[in-house]
């Protein structure tokens, strides 16, 4: 054997298609070298009582041939197959990575990379992992996994040739291939720039007290008749992470004295979408309503419900996982708060935004006790609601 493992046997050389009919349906070269380089060395077999190892490392080792019984009866969400990809390849340029339909087709063995021919010339992800092994099903009625593969986060390296590992973070501009587990899995692929990331503190649950949201605000209090007056309608609270205010321009003026209306309407005038406030109105929340939360509780289960207004609730782009411990963690993608708006060929300047920006988030909170994660339901509304049942955690009885 080698003393290097030369992949050519697993990635081919595939000429790019010149043909401009059939540019948008066929693998290029790179392209197709970065998703099979990422899939047999960033996945493996999860095997009982075995290290975990990369479909290509256990080539290079000349292992031999695993079994059912020796698998684990694990499964991984094929979403997050897709993220680990995506976030791989967050750096690369557009043009070597795969369109999320080709990916998918690609997950499930019919991906074409020849516009010339029906038949697939090319391995395939079913190439890598046998689906007699490692078959595609649906978890809970809801989500598409794959059975039996393992994410390997820092994969060994000494066993791939330097110009194909050298090729690889050429195209995918890394220094090396180690990934953190969580930012790979929670990925979010989106086109174009992540304008703004919401950065939410967990919240803790007492039950003397309610539910602190993740962003709740403090009222702004006037004194002595004072206006607050919000340029552009955003207002700073707990847990938000501010890098990009500089580039929301956001102002609060404090007045000291009640001003007379003539000094109202002028500083008015001076705003450019601004608002006013007076009266009751003063005292009310500002700012982004995302993360509020309600919680209850029975003999046997908790209930949570999260608002989030303005999230997109597809799925490979939105995640609620709940833990052992009661700690929820919620992530997605927000898309209001844009300051332009296209609508039926028609071209919107905001004068106000005051929804949530555009870009990703997070919310964490704890229910009030230990929980069974997979006797977990939820369900995301178009209302804007998620809500959660989970049962509680059975006590164990001591004999």
């Amino acid at each position: 054997m080698e003393s290097a493992l030369s992949i050519t046997e697993y990635l081919i050389d595939i000429k790019s298609d010149n043909d401009d009919n059939s540019s948008e349906r066929t693998l290029t070269d790179d392209q197709f070298f970065l998703l099979y380089f990422i899939m047999g060395t960033y996945f493996g077999p999860d095997l009982n009582h075995e290290p975990q190892k990369s479909v290509f490392q256990r080539r290079a080792e000349d292992l031999p041939p695993y079994s059912s019984e020796t698998l684990a009866n694990s499964c991984m969400k094929t979403v997050e197959v897709e993220r680990i990809y995506y976030h791989i390849l967050r750096k690369a340029d557009k043009s070597v990575v795969l369109k999320l339909p080709f990916l998918q087709q690609f997950l499930h063995g019919n991906l074409s990379t020849s516009a010339k021919t029906q038949t697939p010339p090319h391995p395939q992800f079913d190439d890598l992992f046998s689906p007699n092994l490692h078959p595609h099903s649906i978890s809970k009625g809801q989500y598409e996994t794959i059975n039996n593969i393992v994410l390997i986060s820092d994969p060994q390296i000494e066993y791939i040739r330097p110009e194909y590992l050298e090729r690889f973070k050429r195209l995918t501009k890394l220094d090396d291939l180690r990934l953190d587990k969580d930012e790979a899995r929670f990925h979010t692929f989106v086109d174009g720039k992540v304008l703004y990331n919401i950065d939410v503190k967990e919240a803790g649950y007492h039950k003397e007290t309610r539910p602190v949201s993740c962003t709740d605000t403090q009222p702004i209090h006037t004194d002595n008749g004072a206006l607050s007056l919000c340029g552009s309608g955003h207002c700073v609270s707990t847990g938000v992470n501010v890098g990009a205010l500089a580039e929301l321009g956001s102002d609060m003026i404090f007045v000291r004295s009640k001003p007379s209306r003539e000094e109202w309407v002028n500083m008015l005038n001076a705003t450019n979408g601004g608002c006013l406030l007076t009266g009751s109105a003063t005292m009310g929340q500002i700012g982004q309503s995302i993360g509020n939360i309600d919680i209850g509780e029975c003999e046997d289960s908790y209930l949570f419900r999260v608002s989030l207004p303005g999230v997109k609730r597809d799925e490979r782009e939105f995640s609620c996982e709940v833990e052992d411990d009661g700690k929820v963690s919620i992530r997605g993608v927000t898309v209001t708060g844009e300051k332009t708006v296209c609508r039926f060929d028609q071209i919107f300047e905001m004068q106000s935004q005051k929804l949530c920006p555009p870009g990703h988030f997070s919310v964490s909170f704890k229910l009030p006790g230990p929980v069974d994660p997979e006797q977990f339901s939820g369900n995301f509304g178009t209302n804007g609601i998620l809500e959660g049942i989970v049962m509680k955690a059975r006590k164990k009885i001591r004999r």
